[in-house]
């Protein structure tokens, strides 16, 4: 659903109103019509919306008139034009079309209109014998005729695509998120743990207006931001976001970034939206401001998507200099945060019809967005394609490959998101069937994607065990990747970003007044999404003298754990970053750490190869007769760490910390309790 750009000017609303009645003068509806004021008075800003291309809203008013005067073949044929713009009523459309073709065949373009019906009904055959009869007839204006030979177009690539279904698991979301009123725009968190839409309905901010802040019983419904989240795996009941994004105006969410700091807004005050970004500044968006630089201009700008490092912004623009009314076009941001070289992706995406709902999977690389010219099967049809960086400031994009039936439908399919693992996506639709004029549905099937190539990263940073903002610096160590910065949310402590797979990354958490925490972590394999959990904690000087010392003899205990958490495992809930902090460069006499790599009881079976470049490696045969591998000599426990970490960067990712002293081995919890630690 094309996001609402009705916002219509008062007097001259009133000077077109006063026409439409002068004209309506002309049709008498039936016996007792010319003495009904408030009939004359209702079909006559029908009439009005109706010749401004606004059927939605003049349909209800034709319908007040259906009690009196349903048996008017005129009013009923007008009637059955708008439902074909109700998605949820085209079965509708195509009775009343079929009675008005009975009883007058030679009603204006009936065999156009109805050919409509037919498609929107999937009865294509029909549909195609309905264009046959249009195209033989006599004085068809040309854009008639152009709209004639784009619907048999779409007749055609329907029963192809229809006649080849994909396999894909539908399912409309339902109660509480639908409703009978529209919802679109599904936009979803990385983990699939939130969902924001844009609700329009009896619940939008300032009812039904005429324009921002005009209330008018006859006028519309203007959109809203909702969120919803899961609730026991469940969608909790969606709720409206607060004023500061919510208007009397147009407001819709469109897009969010990686890390779900901020949100993407359209905003429409005045007649062409632009587009807004509101970041979260705790449990609350603040006031959304224009993207800066070149994204938005003096025409239409209503969807868009950023890369997962925000570097890129793919948006929708009506702007000149394109190939057709809307075109997706893309911008970079340059050092001061602004977006610009913005470019049109080109005539391999865009085409002479709309192009608009860009989603850049996490991947990078696959591009969904949504098209009525292509393959399109009728209106917008979703699309994908993949992209392939040309340089820093535009990509090469395959050809767009249409996501099938019955994914796609004749009416309009838009907004779709995919999933970070790439098995399920969510969409909006109008199609039979649905709760409302416009519902979200999810989508479960493979995409043709055999891989999401992504790491799904995320944690918590706390300072003295409660919830901070800490600065988060991603590096890529192999393919030099640009960095990525984020934060960490300052109420609850969370972050969540997607990586690329097969690389190893640098992650550092920084927090001013405290030494920065560096953790390697590989991620070799490329195939199905990965899920890492990476936890970080930082403790002041006062914290630890007070709560921590007196009990740290009595309260650690040695644990072996995998690359997501520590070593050491220390209950209260200090863990193994407290150690380090306190311990990490304390020597001994005769006191060194190693690394432990494996451990066997037959040790033939062991492949070190992956670490021969690292250095040698011993083996260390126990009174219980398995073999241990080790890495390594070191004096403090922080030169340990930072050796551990390159190992598991090199593809042993179990590996951990022992320590010996005067040649015999101990555990952490035992060199502290036997005072080997010395400060």
């Amino acid at each position: 659903m094309t996001h609402m750009r009705q916002t219509r000017i008062f007097f001259v609303f009133l000077f077109l109103l006063f026409a439409g009645i002068a004209a309506a003068q002309d049709i008498d509806l039936g016996k007792g019509y010319r003495k009904d004021k408030t009939a004359m008075k209702n079909f006559a800003e029908a009439e009005q919306y109706f010749d401004e291309g606004n059927y939605l809203q003049a349909l209800p008013l034709y319908r007040t008139l259906l009690p009196k005067y349903g048996s008017n073949d005129y009013l009923l044929f007008r009637v059955g034009i708008c439902l074909l713009y109700k998605s949820d009523e085209t079965d509708s459309a195509l009775l009343y079309l079929q009675r008005t073709k009975k009883k007058n065949p030679k009603a204006a373009d009936i065999d156009l209109y109805l050919a409509h019906a037919y498609h929107l009904n999937e009865k294509y055959d029909s549909a195609i014998i309905c264009l046959n009869n249009f195209a033989n007839q006599k004085n068809n204006s040309h854009a008639k005729l152009v709209e004639a030979g784009r619907l048999r177009e779409y007749c055609i690539n329907a029963i192809d695509l229809t006649a080849h279904p994909v396999d894909a698991q539908i399912t409309n979301l339902g109660d509480p998120v639908n409703t009978e009123n529209s919802e679109y725009v599904p936009v979803i968190s990385l983990d699939d743990s939130v969902m924001w839409f844009t609700y329009c309905g009896e619940a939008s901010t300032g009812g039904k207006q005429s324009y921002p802040g005009y209330p008018d019983s006859a006028g519309t419904y203007f959109e809203d931001v909702f969120m919803t989240y899961r609730d026991n795996g469940k969608w909790a009941t969606p709720l409206p976001l607060d004023t500061t994004i919510n208007t009397n105006g147009h407001d819709a969410c469109i897009g969010i970034s990686n890390d779900g700091e901020h949100l993407i807004i359209y905003k429409d005050q005045a007649g062409n939206g632009d587009i807004y970004l509101s970041d979260l500044e705790g449990f609350y968006w603040d006031k959304p401001v224009p993207v800066g630089g070149e994204v938005n201009s003096p025409s239409w700008e209503g969807s868009a998507a950023f890369s997962s490092d925000m570097n890129t912004i793919y948006f929708a623009s009506e702007r000149p200099g394109g190939y057709g009314g809307r075109d997706l076009w893309m911008a970079t941001r340059d050092s001061s945060g602004n977006y610009t070289h913005a470019k049109n992706l080109g005539a391999t995406v865009n085409t002479a019809f709309d192009e608009d709902a860009p989603f850049l999977h996490p991947n990078g690389t696959t591009l969904i967005f949504s098209s009525q010219g292509h393959k399109s099967m009728g209106g917008y049809d979703v699309f994908r394609t993949e992209l392939t960086q040309v340089d820093s400031t535009f990509v090469k994009c395959s050809d767009p490959e249409n996501l099938g039936y019955p994914i796609n439908t004749p009416g309009d399919d838009k907004y779709f998101v995919l999933g970070t693992d790439g098995h399920h996506g969510y969409y909006s639709s109008g199609k039979s069937g649905g709760m409302g004029q416009q519902d979200i549905y999810l989508v479960e099937t493979s995409f043709n994607m055999t891989s999401s190539n992504v790491i799904l990263l995320s944690g918590m940073t706390t300072l003295d065990t409660m919830p901070v903002a800490v600065q988060i610096r991603i590096q890529d160590l192999l393919s030099k990747l640009p960095d990525v910065n984020i934060n960490s949310n300052g109420v609850n402590g969370k972050y969540l970003i997607t990586l690329p797979q097969g690389r190893h990354y640098k992650v550092s958490f920084m927090l001013e007044g405290h030494p920065q925490i560096d953790t390697v972590i590989a991620a070799d394999e490329i195939g199905e999404m990965q899920k890492m959990s990476l936890n970080e904690v930082f403790y002041s000087d006062s914290f630890l003298l007070k709560n921590v010392r007196p009990k740290l003899i009595d309260t650690v205990m040695f644990h072996h754990m995998n690359l997501d958490s520590a070593d050491i495992l220390l209950q209260d809930p200090i863990d193994y970053a407290l150690l380090m902090k306190i311990y990490g460069d304390s020597k001994s006499p005769g006191l060194y750490f190693r690394v432990q790599i494996a451990a066997y009881n037959f040790p033939e079976h062991y492949n070190s190869t992956p670490l021969h470049e690292l250095g040698p490696i011993d083996k260390i045969i126990l009174d219980d007769h398995v073999t241990r591998f080790t890495m390594g000599k070191f004096e403090t426990l922080r030169e340990a760490e930072a050796y551990k970490q390159k190992i598991i960067a090199a593809g042993q990712t179990d590996a951990f910390i022992t320590a010996e002293k005067d040649g015999k081995r101990y555990y952490l919890k035992d060199l502290i309790k036997l005072h080997f630690f010395q400060k």
